[in-house]
């Protein structure tokens, strides 16, 4: 949710301060389930373990988990009481004064697979719809059957054809706009062109036809969109200066169309591994010239994986026109 749609975690955020009596702490961390579905139970514990110190060092209170996934394994590693989902807290709560959805305006419900068997957040999900006046309507499977978006597993990275049958299988199950309460499920129906709105976005910002047709950041966006939240946060709202700097590589100005963007998204290949390319490229020398086009093609490696990109000089910065990766490590004698 932080890297899909920051702006609402902190209205959210503002809202849970304004209505619960006690005060509320907040963490943006991964619960760490990622690592869990790859195999790399090392990993999972380890981050895990951290979550656990810090709720700890809080004095053990009630978490509240916006993301199905946290709120099962939160569930699994401490006392079940003390762990609740963010939408049975707002079904108990005054709902923010929103204008009334249209009468022919649809949502069909998507609950996401890790919220199988939470009949509680099921219900509220729906009990909150309700409450802001939309009409609603279920899939066959639904609740306790429902079917995977193709993230959950990591399907989309093991086997990314897969996970484009599943989506597409899903989505086309109603002609209605979805509503999802997973960010991951609302990215990756949107990704496909299905109109789809988060319940957050019905709380707080009303029903609207463009942010149901809203694509997801991508995986550069993502990134970007969790480091300002927690700077955002940080100094908003505890007036603690982080004192980033920016790193040299990420002043060089790269112009990436839609197109080369898809392919980024699909290689996971992030816009500061580009500019370290063209850094490195430009600072060496170590490229290739193709003689008709004139574009330069380069390498660099800057931790485990090289990567590889076609660009052109363009004004004061580049353009990119192909990017792909692999972890292999090329061995070469580089004269200057």
């Amino acid at each position: 949710l932080c890297a899909s749609s920051p702006e609402m975690v902190k209205k959210t955020y503002a809202y849970l301060r304004h209505e619960l009596d006690g005060g509320v702490g907040i963490m943006l961390n991964c619960c760490g389930a990622p690592a869990d579905w790859s195999g790399r139970s090392d990993l999972f514990e380890e981050t895990f373990a951290t979550l656990e110190r810090e709720w700890q060092r809080f004095g053990n209170p009630t978490i509240i988990t916006a993301c199905s996934t946290c709120n099962g394994k939160f569930t699994e590693r401490v006392a079940k009481d003390k762990v609740v989902s963010l939408w049975e807290v707002i079904d108990n709560l005054e709902l923010p004064k929103m204008p009334q959805p249209s009468p022919d305006f649809l949502l069909t419900v998507h609950d996401p697979c890790t919220a199988r068997y939470h009949t509680q957040a099921q219900d509220s999900v729906r009990n909150i719809l309700h409450k802001l006046g939309y009409e609603t309507t279920e899939i066959t499977l639904s609740r306790n059957m429902t079917e995977c978006c193709g993230f959950g597993g990591l399907m989309c990275f093991a086997d990314r054809d897969l996970a484009e049958r599943v989506v597409q299988r899903r989505i086309e199950e109603t002609p209605h706009h979805m509503l999802a309460y997973c960010a991951m499920c609302r990215d990756r129906f949107a990704s496909q062109g299905k109109s789809t709105l988060h319940l957050l976005d019905l709380i707080f910002r009303s029903q609207d036809q463009e942010i149901a047709s809203e694509k997801g950041p991508d995986y550069s966006q993502r990134r970007e969109n969790r480091a300002r939240l927690k700077w955002s946060l940080l100094s908003e709202l505890w007036n603690e200066g982080v004192g980033v700097t920016q790193e040299s590589y990420q002043k060089i100005i790269l112009l990436i169309s839609d197109q080369v963007r898809d392919l980024m998204e699909k290689r996971m290949i992030l816009v500061e591994d580009i500019q370290q390319v063209v850094q490195w490229a430009e600072k060496t020398g170590s490229k290739l010239m193709h003689r008709e086009s004139g574009n330069f093609l380069a390498h660099y490696r800057p931790a485990t994986v090289t990567y590889w990109v076609e660009y052109s000089p363009a004004g004061e910065g580049y353009t990119i026109h192909n990017a792909y990766s692999h972890r292999m490590h090329v061995e070469e004698d580089i004269k200057y």
